[in-house]
């Protein structure tokens, strides 16, 4: 067999999946067989978005498992320690904003928020493959750029870092080389980090437990073509469509698209 047959053929096919949050809701059994019969084999749901649980998270990952799917989650960071007053079981407007004047948290910084999307997932904890840290930036105003506000973001990166190892669950961190994710809110661009920067290159290039990446990049349903940035000179996932609907599902289900590097999901279903 020529060599380049010979290494295609030893190399997986990528797979594909789709990301979902409590604006998803939830979705029935019938609903989660079409998706995945559509050639999708994993979901990662929304545990916590910054403010709030997502109170669809367990029963949108166990009818996805219901349905044959690898499921996985994510926890969207805030910086400003400060939460929903109803975080634990949001109370929503028509538009899904939680009610209330935020309130702060009862523990400042990473770990805590790590915590209550662990809390979220309930039963389905234990099936996650991985759990994804979610830097961008979500609020209207532009990540502050003085030296001591990047500080602190990236010790609450770091905790939450932390955090997801201790749960003895494997860490992805999102992001993408673009305004408001990575580097705006870290302020470390490149793969020779400055001392400021050393606490999160270590631990994503730990020896044991690196921390690959899920990168976004519109596009194909592929993992070439990626331009390193940050500390990360490959990925393990890329998101290559946001808000689409391509199941039949009613206007408003929408789903992030994604390609990921089989490996991830090692875990039997």
């Amino acid at each position: 067999m020529p060599r380049v047959a010979a290494e295609s053929a030893a190399k997986p096919a990528p797979a594909l999946g789709i990301d979902v949050n409590f604006y998803t809701g939830p979705l029935g059994p019938d609903q989660w067989r079409r998706i995945q019969r559509a050639g999708q084999s994993f979901v990662i749901a929304q545990a916590w978005g910054g403010r709030s649980r997502n109170e669809f998270a367990e029963s949108q990952l166990a009818g996805a498992r219901a349905a044959g799917m690898y499921t996985a989650a994510y926890v969207l960071l805030n910086y400003d320690d400060t939460v929903c007053p109803t975080f634990d079981k949001p109370v929503r407007d028509a538009a899904g904003k939680c009610l209330g004047d935020p309130i702060p948290q009862a523990e400042p910084g990473g770990r805590w928020q790590v915590r209550q999307g662990l809390a979220a997932l309930g039963s389905q904890l234990a099936n996650m493959s991985f759990v994804a840290i979610d830097v961008e930036w979500f609020t209207n105003t532009p990540p502050p750029s003085a030296p001591e506000a990047q500080q602190r973001r990236r010790q609450t990166i770091a905790e939450a870092i932390d955090e997801v190892t201790a749960a003895h669950k494997r860490v992805v961190i999102y992001t993408r080389n673009g305004p408001r994710h990575w580097f705006e809110i870290t302020g470390c661009s490149n793969t020779s980090p400055s001392l400021d920067c050393e606490v999160l290159y270590t631990s994503v290039h730990h020896p044991l437990r690196p921390v690959p990446l899920w990168d976004v990049d519109l596009g194909a349903a592929e993992l070439d073509g990626f331009q390193p940035h940050g500390p990360w000179t490959s990925r393990v996932g890329r998101q290559y469509g946001i808000d689409e609907n391509p199941f039949g599902f009613a206007l408003d289900k929408l789903f992030d698209l994604n390609v990921f590097d089989p490996s991830i999901f090692s875990m039997p279903r």
